[in-house]
């Protein structure tokens, strides 16, 4: 549910006491060398606004400490690790605060370890880990909202021969209540033409005889709101809820061929052209039409049809209002963002992408809003945080990486 009111503003003096405690602080940013469990804990209740992160991946990489997430001998302790992270997570956010959450997936690998081999924990088997973990989430108490694709147009190549190349993540919205902020007006993407573009192309391309052959066309001609630049129409009805034409056609056959009545009949009954008639009654895609309001209330009787279509074929009233939003359209849940490398990798092992975090924080991060991420890493949640306006949290185990962080923050 998209939040029309303000974001719901921290606790007073809560950024002060965040950057107070913090081990390495700015104005705009509050960094903490240590275990995201624990230092989660020591940080004021509905202080947060929005949160991404990536934690560590389930038996991926070691990144040399001794309190590393990532490294459980089972993916059931590595799921119940993160759910007490989150957990801490939860009571840090606003009552309208959001996560994000980005996690990969794992093949199990235990022809090894035989003990651990029990029902669908077989060598090979993709484990499931980030959905299996959402809904460990779901249970204590959060609201999954999305799971959007993070698809990976320069995805490393594999060489497996049996299997297919991965080339997505899941990246999961997360809400704490039903009402949060999300701006979805940040993040729309522009339309390629505008509604007086289209009307002039419908009108120019209708003057000319162009809708013959394009299908596109033809359904703008066919559209309420091309026929409101005509005809001046300030209300159209609709049926929301109609059948495919030939759905409805197949069912309007049957009945006819019950009756032992003809199309020919039906059209002189109707006072409508044969041809125009027949529409209603071919059940391929191309010729397939839906009868029009009064038609269809005239065949009723005709055919003494039963009320199977009643509720679908409804029709609703309302201000003939064009579909394009004026800021464009909702961009959907699939982003797709070539991984980071070079510089902005530093010496981390997986970088969040810039613009994947841009392209989620635009939406849940309020303006001078509170940002945080539990497993920072190469810091890309808070760049994208702080160029968008807000204060960042970072939370992280190696020194190295949080150094990296902020050699970014001083140039």
């Amino acid at each position: 549910m998209t939040s029309k009111k303000k974001a719901t503003p921290g606790k007073a003096g809560s950024w002060e006491t965040i950057r107070t405690k913090a081990d390495y602080r700015g104005e705009r940013h509050a960094v903490y060398l240590g275990h995201a469990q624990k230092v989660l804990k020591g940080l004021p209740d509905g202080s947060v606004h929005t949160a991404l992160t990536s934690p560590p991946y389930w038996s991926a990489r070691d990144y040399g400490h001794s309190n590393q997430i990532g490294l459980e001998d089972d993916l059931d302790g590595y799921i119940e690790t993160l759910r007490a992270v989150f957990r801490e997570l939860y009571r840090v956010l606003t009552p309208d605060g959001t996560f994000w959450l980005n996690v990969g997936d794992s093949y199990l690998h235990y022809t090894t370890h035989p003990k651990r081999r029990e029902a669908w924990k077989r060598n090979k088997q993709l484990a499931l880990i980030p959905f299996r973990l959402a809904m460990a989430l779901q249970e204590d108490g959060w609201i999954l909202r999305n799971t959007a694709v993070w698809h990976k147009p320069n995805a490393m190549p594999s060489s497996v021969r049996d299997r297919l190349t991965n080339t997505w993540e899941p990246v999961f919205l997360f809400a704490k209540t039903d009402r949060y902020t999300f701006n979805l007006d940040a993040i729309r993407i522009p339309h390629k033409t505008d509604d007086a573009i289209e009307r002039n192309r419908a009108e120019k391309g209708a003057a000319k005889g162009k809708a013959q052959g394009d299908q596109e066309l033809r359904r703008w001609l066919n559209s309420p709101r091309h026929r409101s630049s005509i005809d001046g129409l300030k209300e159209v009805r609709r049926r929301p809820n109609a059948p495919r034409a030939t759905e409805l056609a197949t069912y309007l056959k049957n009945a006819l061929a019950a009756k032992g009545l003809s199309i020919t009949w039906v059209a002189d009954q109707l006072g409508l052209p044969f041809e125009r008639t027949r529409h209603y009654f071919r059940t391929d895609e191309i010729g397939s039409r839906l009868p029009p309001e009064e038609t269809w209330e005239k065949l009723k009787d005709l055919l003494d049809l039963d009320t199977e279509f009643d509720d679908c074929m409804e029709v609703e009233v309302g201000d003939n209002v064009f579909r394009n939003h004026p800021l464009g359209k909702n961009p959907g849940d699939m982003a797709s963002v070539a991984l980071a490398g070079g510089a902005a990798a530093g010496n981390h092992f997986a970088v969040m992408p810039r613009g994947l975090a841009d392209w989620a924080l635009k939406a849940t991060l309020p303006p001078g809003g509170i940002c945080i991420d539990p497993f920072m890493g190469s810091g890309t949640t808070g760049l994208s945080a702080i160029t968008l306006g807000g204060k960042f949290i970072g939370i992280d185990l190696k020194a190295d990486y949080v150094s990296h962080f902020l050699e970014k923050m001083r140039k």
